[in-house]
């Protein structure tokens, strides 16, 4: 593997494995060395997962190896802490589980210290059992000892959690720890954090790279300085909570810088987009002005028969492409598809096939409808333009099919494809007699002499080659295998129909609305105007709401969603339309200082005059839009820097004792440490070999023009940052000190971009309703980086792309892919919100989930997802116990256990706030059905809820905002109030599970009790 090449996912865990377990594992860690694979491999077998299959099925031996791989990595033991996506709430809720987990030691039970004694042998003492003799002198928290059943089973109807053993050892109840590495906190092997999970997973990381982990626990169990002094990595968080502005309040200084930095952004977002778009308009101007300056040459004819020439020239390149590349006409015997150098994909069809019949059909037009067109096409009887047309259909059918001279042509195939060609001249000829109604050239013309050739000219004559093909396609229905070139000749066709409709559309609005518009009375034209606008804002906000699904929902939708959604689909649409209208207005007033169909029309100005400004239009609009695609960063100018900076000061900034801030702003580019640097973290002090907590930052790599059918409603990849790599398993990862700038990718913008909610691409979440308008509002929080993969082999050390028109157009039409080499990448959670997807695919055998998620109705959506996407892309199942009995504000109160408990309201139990997962590995990576080799996962699965049996101040809060603890993720300026309650919730919620009466369950104590102390040597 050379330092330039992509490294492969294998590579990557293996890797990571090293970095965690050091030499403790050195024999699971050479192991894996033995079994990797390279990148290229990994691709190949990626690519058998697609709808292409190519090459043969992968060798049983691979599959072998890989599976011992796997294995290999699920015998390490390892356990994981997932932080959800769901913003600043998230975020705070989740602060308030690390602490409860930082303060307590898990169960041990006599089983699981003989287990953990036998797998470390000369390791005693950091042991289940040694870690029991320093629990004697801890107070014991009181649990009972009785066994609840399942409160749901498994899709399958069977038992989906680990079943308790009523002979199991007994277990030791949860203990206060009494030092770092009794923590459970420090039993997790890796932190993987998803958008807002990632805000606190971020603080965590920056925190104890800047100092040792017992300094981070004490810190975060306790008070050091004493009871009234917070410590100041929490206080600062406090402080923080409005991150965004963190002085709030219409006159604070804060909220107007942001309201300046987004109108500064916005305006140079156009800086970049408006030019773009006027370039193609003037050039659409410039095109049809000298279309009518050669139609109205009346004594030169050779301009005319050089336009004639050369619309016949490119039809007949057009019609010799399809010959020979229709599917039974390509290809000689013995030769498989994927040698066949006929056998072309769609880009070599849209530029060989598609650009020639586009061409083809305009100067067709602008012949036809010229002044000598409309003199031969002329006339009393509409037979003879017709019967000409057909004719010369005939003979340029025929040329271009032999033009091709397809390798299984046959004289049935020409005659029928010639006799095709009568349909598309006799249907041209058609349309050019009915312009010749309009009595062209004889005196005052009228506007429609001109748009209506430049608006419908080109459509009816691409439509017209498509009824001809289609005519074609009924005659030769008789040959054997002709369902390939039905199909062929069917995606063919809607091509044509595309281009037809595009083309219609876009002239309509450039000169008929444009010129509409100027017709219209002074007055009104502002209000026209604001309309688009307005209609634009509303898209814009109601696009990132989180009462708008990218998709409508099968289940009965509200009003309000139903609202939304209409009001969506109607904004978008027409503010793009008052958009290019608008633009090609302006260029008409700024340019002739009228309307040009006007001007064309009734000779306002010389042909000459319009021809010179039309060319200074475009040469200045390209000017612009090449400076300005040049000179502005896509990165650095989008909403995500004024993002990235806030959340860096109020979480990044939170552990850093000595920061020199900019006395004006606020801010120091100190608090943002390179992801490189956060591991291996600062050694303790007290010589203590625990380093847990390896960061995996979830993000989202968009492939909304995707490639594989299977993904088009995911429309993403699961793309991950931690201190060792970057990068994607289907694509290939580079180190984190090389990729993405200079000093490699910045924990702050992992983090900012992990969080990116609101960008155009939003992985499955994408829409074509909003694409579009949020990439012109600038609603955009996503950032681009080189591909990781062969395709980024020049880009992947760069800060983003050197131009920002091309990679812009992309996010804006939802044309970003894997395949260029620069990828989008958005909030983690347009794949997957979890972080439990990438910790499943390294065997976590622990999993601690905190899904804090806005799911008021608990209908479980992102977990859905994650368990549905492991299974599709990794093949392993999980099942789930006990998430039906998951309540959120339960109509009956919960009902406390007491001591000593009543038989008679033992139905009354508490409600559980979590759930425990079965990961299936046996299954998936068993070395063969007698000798598995490996072990199940376990998952802890909690999401926060109001019971009404919580803290005074957590149950003053929930009564006076009724959507806690689910409010909405919009909400991003959090309270002091509000800011404690989720921390509380947090907290007590985990407290809760370990020492109340969830503790009665043997089964969650039996999971926990396998957390076994982090060894390296």
């Amino acid at each position: 593997m050379t330092a330039n090449s992509a490294i492969s996912i294998e590579r990557v865990l293996r890797d990571e494995a090293v970095a965690i377990h050091g030499a403790t594992e050195k024999s699971a860690t050479d192991t894996l060395e033995e079994l990797l694979s390279a990148q290229p491999a990994e691709s190949r077998r990626a690519s058998r997962d697609a709808d292409k299959r190519t090459g043969p099925d992968e060798d049983t031996s691979d599959v072998a190896r890989r599976k011992e791989f796997y294995r290999t990595l699920n015998k390490l033991n390892r356990a994981a802490l997932c932080c959800s996506g769901g913003g600043i709430r998230s975020a705070t809720f989740c602060l308030g589980v690390i602490q409860a987990l930082a303060m307590y030691r898990p169960p041990t039970s006599a089983a699981a210290a003989m287990s953990s004694a036998a797998a470390t042998d000369n390791q005693t003492e950091a042991t289940p059992a040694a870690v029991a003799e320093k629990q004697t002198e801890a107070t014991p928290v009181a649990v009972t000892a009785k066994q609840t059943e399942a409160a749901s089973a498994s899709p399958d109807g069977k038992p989906a959690g680990p079943t308790p053993s009523t002979s199991s050892p007994p277990l030791r109840p949860y203990e206060i720890a009494e030092t770092a590495d009794e923590s459970l906190l420090s039993r997790f092997h890796y932190l993987s954090t998803v958008s807002g999970g990632g805000y606190i997973g971020s603080w965590l990381s920056a925190w104890h790279s800047r100092t040792d982990f017992p300094s981070v626990w004490r810190n975060l169990t306790s008070r050091p300085e004493g009871p009234d002094v917070e410590p100041p990595e929490l206080s600062w968080l406090r402080a923080y909570s409005n991150y965004l502005t963190a002085r709030v309040g219409l006159g604070s200084a804060d909220t107007w810088t942001g309201v300046a930095i987004f109108l500064r952004n916005l305006l140079l977002n156009w800086l970049v987009i408006i030019p773009a778009v006027a370039l193609v308009l003037v050039l659409l101007k410039l095109i049809a002005t000298l279309a009518v300056w050669i139609a109205r040459m009346d004594n030169v004819w050779w301009p005319h028969a050089l336009v004639a020439v050369a619309g016949v020239a490119f039809l007949i390149v057009a019609q010799a492409f399809t010959t020979r590349h229709r599917p039974t006409m390509r290809g000689l015997d013995g030769t498989s598809p994927q040698d066949d150098k006929d056998n072309v994909d769609q880009t070599t069809f849209l530029r060989h096939y598609l650009i020639w019949s586009f061409l083809s059909a305009f100067c067709v037009t602008s012949f036809l409808t010229s002044h000598v067109g409309t003199h031969l096409t002329g006339g009393p009887s509409v037979w003879p333009p017709i019967i000409v047309g057909a004719v010369c259909g005939l003979v340029i059918f025929a040329a271009g099919w032999i033009a091709g001279w397809p390798l299984r042509g046959t004289p049935k195939d020409f005659g029928f494809w010639a006799l095709s060609g009568l349909v598309y001249g006799g249907l041209v000829g058609f349309g050019a007699h009915l312009f010749t109604w309009m009595s062209p050239y004889t005196g005052g013309q009228s506007i429609w002499l001109i748009l209506l050739p430049v608006i419908f000219g080109v459509p009816w004559v691409l439509i017209s080659q498509l009824f001809a093909e289609m005519v074609f396609v009924g005659l030769v229905s008789y040959e054997h295998h002709s369902d390939s070139d039905r199909e062929w000749l069917g995606r063919a066709a809607g091509w044509v129909a595309v281009t037809a409709i595009v083309w219609g559309v876009t002239t309509f609005l450039v000169f008929a609305g444009a010129h509409a518009l100027l017709m219209t009375h002074t007055a009104l034209r502002p209000y026209i105007a604001s309309a688009g606008g307005i209609a634009g804002i509303v898209a814009a906000l109601i696009g990132k709401s989180t009462q708008t699904a990218a998709k409508p929902s099968k289940d009965k939708e509200s009003y309000t969603e139903l609202a939304y959604r209409i009001i969506l689909s109607i904004a978008g649409p027409i503010f793009a339309a008052v958009l290019v209208v608008g633009i090609s207005v302006a260029l008409d007033l700024l340019l002739l200082d009228g309307s040009l169909v006007e001007g064309l029309a009734h000779h306002a100005w010389s042909l000459g005059y319009i021809l010179f400004w039309l060319f200074i239009g475009a040469a200045l609009t390209a000017a612009i839009a090449w400076v300005a695609s040049r000179s502005v960063n896509i990165n650095r100018f989008s909403l995500h820097a004024l993002y990235r900076n806030r959340l860096i000061r109020a979480y990044l900034g939170a552990s850093r004792q000595h920061r020199s801030p900019d006395l004006f702003t606020g801010f120091d580019e100190g608090d943002n440490p390179p992801m490189h640097t956060l591991w291996p973290s600062k050694p303790p002090s007290d010589a203590a070999s625990t380093r847990p907590l390896f960061h995996v930052v979830n993000i989202t790599l968009n492939v909304v023009q995707a490639t594989r059918l299977a993904w088009q409603q995911r429309k993403a990849e699961s793309f991950t940052a931690s201190a060792l790599h970057c990068g994607a398993a289907y694509k290939g990862f580079r180190p984190s000190r090389e990729y993405g700038g200079p000093a490699g990718l910045s924990l702050g913008t992992a983090m900012a971009i992990s969080g990116a909610a609101a960008s155009p691409n939003m992985g499955y979440n994408s829409s074509p309703s909003i694409t579009l308008l949020l990439a012109l509002f600038n609603v955009r929080l996503g950032w681009w980086l080189g591909n990781p993969g062969p395709e980024g082999e020049k880009t992947y050390k760069h800060e983003g792309p050197a131009t920002a028109i091309v990679p812009l157009f992309q996010e804006s039409f939802g044309l970003t892919t894997d395949e260029k080499p620069y990828v989008y990448l958005s909030d983690g959670g347009h794949f997957e919100n979890l972080g439990l997807y990438e910790m499943v695919r390294r065997r976590c055998r622990f999993i601690l989930v905190i899904d804090a998620g806005c799911d008021p109705k608990f209908n479980f959506e992102d977990l859905g997802n994650a368990v549905r996407k492991i299974y599709i892309d990794l093949g392993i199942r999980i099942r789930f116990d006990g998430l039906s009995a998951i309540k959120n504000r339960p109509k009956k109160a919960a009902i406390p256990p007491r001591d000593p408990p009543d038989p008679k309201k033992e139905e009354r139990r508490s409600i559980p706030y979590y759930a425990i997962g079965t990961v299936d590995y046996v299954n998936a990576d068993r070395k063969s059905p007698d000798e598995p080799d490996c072990e199940n996962g376990y998952i802890l699965y909690i999401k926060p809820a109001y019971h009404g049996t919580e803290g005074a101040g957590i149950r003053s809060y929930a009564e006076a905002n009724k959507t806690f603890p689910h409010e909405t993720t919009v909400d991003q300026f959090f309270s002091e109030s509000q800011f404690e309650s989720y921390r509380s919730l947090g907290l007590d919620i985990m407290n809760s599970i370990l020492t109340g009466d969830e503790m009665d369950e043997r089964t969650l104590q039996e999971v926990l009790a396998k957390l076994l102390p982090i060894q390296r040597g």
